[in-house]
C-alpha cells in the first residue's frame, strides 16, 4: 500500500489517501475530490482524459507512485 497526500496529486489539502494499485489511489482521490472538494472534482471529471495537462498529471503521477515507498 501506498499513501499520498490531497497536495502531492494536485489538490488543496493535506489529507493523507491510500492504495494498493495506482489504479486504487486514484479512485480514493476522487472520493476524496468530490467529498471536500467538488468543484476541483467536477473540473476534474468534465476534462477529457487525453487532455495535455491530463496527460502530464498521469505521467506524474505514475511516476510520483513509482517513487512513493510502501506505508504499510
Amino acid at each position: 500500500m501506498k499513501t499520498m497526500t490531497c497536495a502531492q496529486m494536485g489538490g488543496p489539502c493535506e489529507e493523507k489517501l491510500s492504495g494498493n494499485t495506482p489504479e486504487e489511489l486514484m479512485g480514493n482521490a476522487m472520493h476524496h475530490l468530490e467529498a471536500a472538494h467538488p468543484q476541483m472534482a467536477a473540473d476534474v471529471k468534465a476534462t477529457p482524459a487525453d487532455a495535455p495537462m491530463m496527460v502530464e498529471w498521469n505521467k506524474k503521477f505514475m511516476e510520483d507512485w513509482g517513487n512513493t515507498p510502501d506505508s504499510e
